[in-house]
């Protein structure tokens, strides 16, 4: 029974040698390759992109259109006839004012403007889309964080049951080798038929709680398939975790979110205050301009000029956005610090946890090899008749259950590393 010590380990790495190992990387490369909400995101910072392009179309780029209309307006009883389209219509005639309509419109023209000295609003509108795409790409990296954080959980779970059943294997490995030896004790008459049938009666229940360790492995190892998109021809072996705390970073993920918001409030702001901005434009256009159709022929030419706007009053709508951003950002502020608080007592929390047990690992090392040396003396005893066989498996079942202790122990510090990197990103 000496190689009871360490059990939870070496027996698996004994059972899985010969087996092809998957690792943590294996599942967290996977999933970050196919999580639909990371390529999404992916392709969502590609048309903010193609938006950066778009803005400097719409405000740099000449915008070139061509029209077309024609438009009669006929005068009735003018001149002497029932029905005539002229620009010089008699005094009885019955139609609309001369003045407003000229006769008619025809016209087919190609319009060419521009704005021009607008690089100040060009360059906001372009920094605002660029804060945006930005927002987008930390969204991944939060996105990534949360993902690697769930799958890191999920497989520590798993490996966790992995390791149970391996250990419960080779507690059922054990009990059938005294179990051959003790049948021909039972045979020399050194030993009870009882003793044979009680050690018989533990192994049927072993083998029961293996199967249902067994369907649970299966179970979470399905659900980190799915979580990374994998497809599941068999079960192989997971690798150890190999879990371990990352430096203290100088910024956290949560302070590069509140960096990046006030940043686009600020952005968004001088965007709002474009419409404040004198703009310039120029414009032109060339092609058939007439009210008459005589000549028509005659009537193609050109036009251009210069258009400025300037803003004046706006009901002190500048104000009031200028008073909604501040708002804004005192209570980004106010989330900053609340969380920056949090984080601090979060670390602390996290480091006193790991440093308790890893203590607790080590007294329960000590146990453990305590608890085996008590089983080697109760297997010889047993074999020359000297022990009994229910005090022996009632030993089995207390080291049972403190290998379990310990593994939960392992478990759980692998967990909290796994949390403080997730605080720690």
């Amino acid at each position: 029974m000496r190689y009871f010590v360490g059990m939870i380990f070496l027996f698996g790495l004994v059972h899985h040698s010969c087996a092809q190992e998957r690792s943590l990387g294996f599942f967290v490369t996977n999933a970050e390759e196919n999580a639909p909400g990371l390529l999404e995101n992916a392709n969502l910072q590609k048309v903010g992109e193609l938006q950066n392009e778009i803005i400097r179309a719409q405000n740099n780029a000449f915008q070139i259109n061509a029209t077309s209309e024609v438009l009669v307006a006929p005068y009735f009883n003018s001149n002497g006839k029932f029905l005539d389209v002229t620009t010089n219509p008699s005094v009885n005639a019955l139609g609309y004012d001369v003045g407003i309509t000229n006769g008619g419109l025809y016209s087919a023209q190609v319009n060419i403007t521009k704005n021009i000295f607008n690089k100040t609003i060009v360059d906001n509108l372009l920094l605002q889309n660029q804060l945006s795409n930005a927002s987008l790409a930390l969204g991944q990296e939060e996105m990534t964080r949360n993902l690697v954080k769930n799958i890191t959980d999920l497989y520590i779970f798993t490996y966790q049951l992995q390791l149970q059943k391996d250990f419960t294997l080779g507690i059922i490995e054990d009990l059938n080798n005294r179990l051959n030896v003790m049948e021909l004790l039972v045979k020399r008459g050194i030993l009870a038929e009882s003793d044979y049938l009680a050690i018989q009666s533990d192994i049927g229940t072993k083998q029961l709680e293996l199967d249902q360790i067994d369907i649970n492995f299966k179970n979470l190892y399905t659900q980190m398939g799915n979580l990374s998109g994998v497809t599941l021809s068999n079960f192989d072996p997971l690798a150890d975790p190999q879990i371990e705390t990352t430096s203290q970073k100088d910024t956290l993920l949560f302070e590069k979110r509140f960096a990046l918001d006030s940043l686009q409030i600020s952005a968004d702001q001088n965007v709002f205050e474009n419409q404040y901005r004198p703009q310039v434009s120029v414009y032109g256009n060339s092609g058939l301009n007439a009210v008459d159709l005589n000549n028509l022929q005659r009537r193609f030419g050109l036009s251009a000029g210069l258009r400025l706007t300037i803003p004046i009053y706006d009901g002190h709508q500048k104000k009031y956005n200028e008073l909604q951003n501040k708002l804004k950002l005192d209570n980004l502020d106010y989330y900053k610090k609340y969380n920056e608080t949090q984080a601090q007592n979060t670390f602390e929390s996290l480091r006193m946890q790991m440093e308790g047990q890893t203590a607790y690992l080590k007294q329960m090392e000590e146990q453990l090899q305590l608890q085996s040396n008590i089983l080697e003396i109760y297997k010889q005893k047993m074999v020359q008749g000297l022990a009994s066989v229910i005090d022996y498996l009632n030993l089995v079942q207390t080291y049972k259950l403190t290998a379990y202790a310990k593994l939960q122990a392992q478990t759980n510090l692998w967990l909290l590393r796994n949390q403080y990197n997730y605080t720690n990103w």
